[in-house]
């Protein structure tokens, strides 16, 4: 039934998203009001513009936003999903068929892989198998500009940073590639410029100090080993600023993690003890500062560092 009545308005999408994809017509685009709602067979599917991405032989691919109002939810669960389809030629001339569009995923920020499965069904669900037509230089002209796109956003780097456990007090000594010093002006001594920690070297032995405010390393090379000394020298103690709130020093000294390349470091006292959150289904790393989660229906482990999820 939810099908049957969620087809004319799909039909409706599909119809209109030709029109969306015909980026030299500005005028059109603007006409067409979005976002379009459709019935689904749990609620009400809000589909936000669509995005054509790829074309490869007769197969399109894209994406739209999306939000689902489910009959029995409270707040409304907003993603996007992925569809392909075929492209078939009219004929000879300028226009081509879209036809055998299929839903191949569908996701959201706080998503599960089981809940991602049953959504797509439903929305898979919601789509008619009648097809629309385009015009081959539009569409090429759209998928032109969306390789742009593609192009650019392959240029930034979203690798994920090493990330270094640890079951002791730690504290990450991160260089910006291979460590570069550059010389203080009248002392004995160079800073490193890649670090934001305070790492200082003597010109003529190469003894390497490292500052955390209230405590002092040594080493005899910027990459460490690092140690605590209680005598660091004189003359470099009396050039760095003492800390603004200076307390005692921990009753452990935390040891030194250096890295080169991004990188975090998560630090639990002790190996990590998990505890349940409300509903049983989540755990959580309860000594230690970092968000660190445990799915348990999918056993996917989740952290959270700088403002990221991985």
């Amino acid at each position: 039934m939810a099908k049957r009545v969620a087809s004319s308005k799909w039909l409706s999408w599909l119809r209109l998203t030709c029109l969306v994809m015909m980026v030299g017509m500005p005028a059109l685009v603007r006409a067409i009001e979005w976002p379009q709602e459709v019935d689904a067979r749990e609620g009400t599917i809000v589909v936000y513009q669509p995005q054509p991405e790829t074309l490869k032989g007769n197969t399109l691919t894209g994406r739209s936003a999306m939000s689902l109002e489910l009959k029995n939810g409270k707040e409304p669960i907003f993603g996007a999903f992925w569809f392909t389809a075929r492209i078939d030629s009219q004929g000879g001339g300028d226009t081509v068929l879209v036809r055998d569009v299929k839903v191949t995923k569908v996701s959201w920020p706080d998503s599960r892989d089981a809940d991602e499965q049953r959504f797509t069904r439903i929305v898979e669900d919601a789509i008619p198998s009648a097809g629309f037509e385009i015009s081959r230089e539009r569409l090429a002209a759209s998928l032109s500009s969306a390789e742009i796109e593609q192009r650019s956003l392959e240029q930034l780097k979203h690798d994920p940073p090493k990330i270094i456990f640890n079951e002791q007090l730690a504290v990450l000594l991160l260089y910006d590639g291979k460590p570069r010093f550059k010389p203080v002006e009248n002392s004995s001594y160079e800073r490193a410029l890649n670090t934001p920690l305070l790492v200082a070297r003597h010109r003529k032995t190469k003894t390497c100090y490292l500052s955390s405010g209230s405590l002092w390393y040594k080493a005899g090379d910027p990459l460490g080993p690092w140690t605590v000394t209680n005598s660091p020298p004189s003359d470099l103690v009396a050039m760095v600023p003492g800390p603004e709130d200076a307390g005692p020093p921990p009753s452990v000294a935390p040891i030194i993690v250096v890295a080169t390349e991004p990188t975090e470091l998560v630090v639990s006292q002790g190996r990590p003890q998990w505890d349940s959150l409300s509903g049983g289904e989540v755990l959580f790393v309860k000594n230690t500062e970092t968000p660190w989660l445990r799915d348990l229906p999918t056993g996917n482990m989740y952290i959270l560092l700088s403002g990221r999820w991985y």
